[in-house]
């Protein structure tokens, strides 16, 4: 620990040492103001600091001044909230705590991303490339009422930017190592007087960074292709109209689920070929015809198209409509028992589309009544398909299923040695289940802000939800019954998961209905100094999960989890200092939770939803930003949060993904010269340790003889540097050279997984050092 803190104090230091010299060589330049972003978090345009809501915006510009292109980049300098991104399919949002990563269609995200207020609710098609932005917002807290399902702990809305009546264009190039590329570009123009068109587009390559020891493509590499299309209709000054469409695909390779039970080998000579290193090479394959020959990777395409119209029906009246539809496929393979010999492959194959339509009436005459009301209606519609393919000879001789053979469990044995040819034994035994999630959702809300003296400010906001929804799972025996299973002439048994009659769904049909509320008090010190206060509640709606019948052939058996609710409590201060120079933001929370939803890993490797009832976080978030000249910026945020369940399964344990402090420092440098100007990009984040599971890995709680507490990350800390060079200070074309994790600091992003519901636990290795040189015009 004492490392840890000199580390930090050092990286401190630095910062500071690098903001005096700045001051000091641009002492003849006026201090400018901190960037003051407008946002629209109560559904109306205000500065950031006048939202009692805690609350952190970046612009577009601020987003590529730290070279930050996705949501596993910006959440290091969001206090309080956390992105895992294992890969483009299976993201895990966390905020204040509470983790959303659950690919089943019938659950519900507790942390939405949106793009321009639409929801993109499940997780699956939640990770997009962040380009051409107008901004970012992450709102923090309950949000239900202001943004709707999926809204539960808190917001991330994402403000496309949206074409203009002006020819402008922009263009970027980056180059580096492990076969980096990334181009981007983006023209904005008006077609007619008042029809403007803008289209935006990113390519990123990168290759694999865990190498992959039996040759062929390296695991964790990028393939992205994103494109925006976007139209502006403005016939006159009441009638506003945008059109976004957006369409993404990725390709990346293999994710590396590594296992440390057994050294890596060749799966046909028994060679040893690597260590049993976290962030060392894996040996990985699929085997051949599974899923029509698909190879380890993903295979992810996403579509939406968004219509926003605004339209003003007088100086106190408007009516705002957002009208969208969302869909998604991605197939993923994995190498899930994380060595080369085929004890088990499994894929997941996931779509879903949805449609949304909603209608919000706003009132504001300038007096001390603002409010808004809408309806909205939502529908949805996806399935998760997961085939899971198991060679019952490797897992016999594993299990020590067959009389003379003994589970091989020692570190690094050699599987090929002990298993014999088992005759009867399948080498391919395929199971598969489907979970299916239907949705007709109905909303009616409405907020009231009252402003009954200058510098007091009330507000309150109410929502009822009402869902229309159903359930369905099926399972089928691909290619018979499962021989080790104990399959008979007449009866065809599974190894794990058990035909549902006649291999086809079942369907379950439930409806839920439910209010969230906010209460809120602004009082305004002086015009730039607030204090306020919050009582909020979120609601994540009842759960129907299915799962295996109990005997093969029989009936699906359907759980009922009831709804989750949370109520929060919030006091937070916004201040801005020095003539606007210094910004601070400070937020205390409180939250309690009844019915907390979690998700377990049963023993046939599937994830099945479970009340673990009640569970609170408490915590702290700042955030600074202190212009001290024109030319030099430095900014920092710390988060403490002690999120943990309350009792039942879990009691005493700490959420998964959720480190109890993080923080994040860095500093926006420039120097002028005779041959131009140099801005220096120094960032340094750090989290303290992280459990990847609820479980936390727990002796106590591990169904497969799991002694071992490992499955965590200890606390560690990331150095990014920029370099940037303009030939002159309003110069259109820039330079820069760049590197992410500077100091090549070994972590991974997670641990356990499927493989540990089998007693193979793996692991997941973060990136390495990262550096390339990039080139830009903007017009």
């Amino acid at each position: 620990m004492r490392a840890i803190h000199t580390t930090l104090l050092m990286s401190a230091a630095s910062v500071l040492a690098l903001s005096l010299a700045s001051a000091a060589g641009a002492a003849d330049v006026d201090a400018a103001q901190v960037e003051q972003i407008i946002v629209t978090a109560q559904k109306r345009e205000q500065k950031a600091l006048d939202v009692p809501v805690s609350l952190t915006a970046y612009s577009g510009s601020m987003l590529d001044m730290l070279g930050v292109q996705e949501f596993e980049e910006l959440s290091l300098f969001v206090p309080g909230f956390e992105v895992q991104n294992q890969s483009p399919n299976n993201p895990g949002f966390v905020m204040r705590g509470i983790t959303s990563d659950s690919g089943e269609a019938t659950n519900e995200p507790r942390v939405s991303v949106y793009q321009d207020g639409v929801s993109i609710s499940k997780s699956r098609g939640s990770y997009v490339e962040l380009f051409d932005l107008e901004r970012v917002e992450v709102a923090k807290g309950p949000q239900s009422t202001l943004y709707g399902r999926g809204a539960l702990i808190g917001a991330v809305n994402v403000i496309q930017a949206k074409a203009r009546p002006e020819l402008a264009g922009s263009a970027k190039l980056e180059l580096g190592n492990f076969g980096y590329l990334m181009a981007e570009g983006m023209l904005n123009a008006p077609i007619t007087d008042t029809l403007s068109v803008r289209v935006a587009t990113r390519l990123k390559l990168r290759d694999g960074y865990v190498e992959n020891l039996l040759g062929g493509d390296d695991f964790n590499s990028t393939e992205t292709m994103a494109v925006r299309l976007a139209f502006n209709w403005r016939p006159n000054e009441r009638l506003n109209a945008d059109l976004l469409l957006n369409h993404q695909s990725d390709s990346p390779s293999g994710t590396s689920f590594k296992s440390l039970t057994y050294l890596p080998t060749d799966p046909n000579t028994g060679a040893i070929l690597g260590d049993l290193g976290r962030n060392s090479g894996a040996a990985l394959s699929t085997v051949a015809g599974f899923e029509n020959g698909q190879k380890l990777g993903l295979e992810r395409d996403v579509f939406s198209a968004t219509a926003l119209v605004d339209y003003k029906i007088n100086d106190a009246f408007s009516l705002n409509s957002t009208t969208a539809f969302r869909r998604f496929a991605g197939e993923e393979i994995f190498d899930a028992d994380g060595f080369s010999l085929p004890l088990f492959t499994f894929a997941e194959d996931a779509t879903g589309r949805s449609a949304s339509q909603d209608l919000r009436l706003n009132y504001d005459a300038g007096g001390t009544i603002t409010a808004f009301g809408g309806l909205s209606y939502f529908w949805e519609d996806g399935n998760q398909r997961v085939p899971l393919l198991f060679n019952e000879k490797v897992f016999a001789a594993r299990a020590g299923a067959i009389p003379g053979f003994v589970r091989p469990n020692v570190a690094g044995m050699n599987l090929i040695n002990v298993i014999p040819n088992f005759a009867a034994l399948k080498s391919q035994h395929l199971e598969t289940y489907t979970n299916y999630g239907t949705t007709k959702s109905y909303d009616a809300y409405a907020d009231v802000t009252w402003k009954p003296v200058e510098k007091l400010e009330l507000a309150a906001g109410l929502r009822y939800t009402y869902d229309d929804k159903e359930s369905g799972y099926g399972v089928v025996l691909g290619n018979g019954g499962s021989v080790l299973g104990g399959s008979t002439a007449t009866v065809a048994r599974g190894l794990f998961l058990q035909p549902t009659t006649g291999g086809k769904p079942q369907y379950k049909s439930f409806t839920d209905n439910g209010v969230t509320y906010r209460v809120v008090g602004r009082y305004a010190l002086t015009p730039n100094a607030n204090l306020y206060a919050s009582v909020a509640t979120g609601r994540r709606p009842k759960v129907v999960s299915g799962g295996s019948p109990a005997a093969p052939g029989g009936p699906a058996r359907f759980t009922e989890i009831p709804a989750e609710e949370v109520i929060s409590y919030e006091i937070g201060s916004k201040l801005a200092l020095l003539d606007r120079r210094l910004t601070l933001e400070g937020a205390l929370y409180r939250y309690d939770y009844e019915n907390f939803q979690t998700s377990i890993r049963n023993t046939a490797g599937q994830i099945v939803s479970t009340n673990a009832g009640e569970a609170s976080a408490t915590g702290f978030e700042g955030q600074a930003t202190f212009q001290i000249t024109g030319n030099a910026t430095v900014f920092g945020t710390y988060a403490h949060s002690e999120a943990r369940f309350g009792n039942g399964l879990f009691k005493d344990n700490s959420f998964r993904l959720s480190p109890d402090d993080s923080f994040s420092l860095g500093a926006n440098l420039a120097f002028d010269a005779s041959i131009g100007r140099f801005t220096i990009t120094p960032t340094y984040t750090w989290q303290s340790e992280v459990f990847f599971d609820n479980n936390n890995d727990r002796a106590v709680l591990q169904t497969t003889g799991d002694v071992i507490q490992d499955e965590k990350q200890k606390a560690y800390g990331l150095m990014n540097l920029r370099i940037g060079y303009q030939p002159s200070k309003d110069s259109a074309l820039k330079f820069e050279a760049f590197a992410t994790n500077l100091l090549e600091q070994d972590y991974i992003k997670d641990a356990g997984n499927t493989g540990d519901g089998f007693g193979i636990p793996t692991f997941i290795a973060g990136e390495p050092r990262f550096f390339g040189v990039s080139m830009s015009i903007k017009r």
